[in-house]
């Protein structure tokens, strides 16, 4: 076991370097010089001069390994860099977005699962009856629906014509609607997936002999049946709460949410390089350690996956 977490602690830091230096290889090889906009935004002239005085400031006039490096060295040491459009330091900017996307991928995921999860073992339980197929129809629909799409239906609705929330609500009221429009779009999903683990359950012999041996349905799908989804769950569920806590880009933009998925486009549109930088570091620790959390988690509660990763 602390050999397998070891491999995995090793690939996870040389994925890290990767994606790092790839970030600021992009960053660097983009269009757009850095020392131009930030002399633009200021309102200052910009001239030959002043725009070589800013880049030696920004030390973008050396070699871009070297410039990745001291990044490097910058992100260790918790300096992430000073954004070009506010001037203020990134890790303030994140830390400042992160606790509001935090808040919304907790109520959009509880939401989800309060919902999904009964409906899809439901479903599975009673296949091919009047409410799966009810459940089926309404899941396709939610999920061809894009996410943008059904928060302007939803703005539309609740905000324009019943009128019983802002267009920009202040405050807590704030969250309801992109935390409604993720688990909406989000939920269909799982719900088809939580009906199809389930089913593929209740397929196995196991279940056949458990029956044949008088357990009631419940002792079933709750002791045994539920059991052996966790893991695959667990996984699918660190997979949903990485692209949250990374923030959910359009949804937030569209909400007016301060989050780090808003602060990621805006800052996109400003090319402001650093907070940039600093979201793709954010994005990568949280999906590298969401899913070492998982391995972990189905190591323990699931046998079977011990043996798969000794052999």
């Amino acid at each position: 076991m602390k050999k397998i977490m070891i491999r995995k602690i090793i690939r996870i830091l040389i994925l890290l370097v990767g994606i790092t230096f790839l970030s600021f290889a992009l960053s660097y090889l983009s269009p757009g010089d850095p020392a131009q906009i930030q002399l633009s935004q200021s309102g200052m002239r910009v001239n030959a001069q002043t725009l070589a005085k800013v880049r030696k400031e920004l030390g973008l006039d050396r070699p871009m390994l070297v410039q990745y490096l001291s990044w490097l060295k910058g992100i260790l040491t918790g300096n992430m860099g000073i954004s070009y459009k506010s001037r203020k330091s990134v890790a303030f900017l994140l830390t400042n977005a992160i606790p509001n996307t935090i808040l919304l991928t907790f109520v959009s995921l509880t939401l989800m699962a309060l919902i999904s999860t009964p409906v899809g073992i439901i479903c599975a339980w009673k296949k091919d009856g009047a409410f799966d197929h009810a459940v089926r129809v309404i899941t396709y629909l939610f999920s061809s629906l894009p996410s943008f799409f059904l928060a302007l239906i939803l703005l539309y609705f609740l905000a324009l014509k019943l009128k019983w929330f802002a267009v920009l609500p202040k405050g807590m009221s704030g969250i309801v609607m992109p935390a409604l429009t993720l688990s909406l779009t989000l939920g269909a999903w799982y719900v088809r997936q939580i009906r199809s683990m389930v089913l593929k359950e209740l397929q196995q012999d196991y279940v056949k002999g458990l029956m044949a041996k008088g357990f009631s349905d419940s002792t079933i799908l709750f002791r045994h049946v539920l059991k052996n989804c966790l893991a695959p769950l667990i996984t699918l569920f660190s997979m949903s709460v990485g692209s949250m806590l990374g923030g959910t880009a359009i949804v937030e933009s569209i909400f007016v949410w301060n989050g780090v998925g808003k602060l990621a486009v805006d800052s996109i549109s400003a090319r402001d390089y650093p907070v940039i930088q600093g979201y793709v570091v954010w994005m990568a620790l949280i999906f590298l350690g969401l899913n070492f959390l998982a391995d972990i988690i189905c190591n323990v509660i699931d046998p079977r996956i011990r043996r798969e990763a000794r052999s």
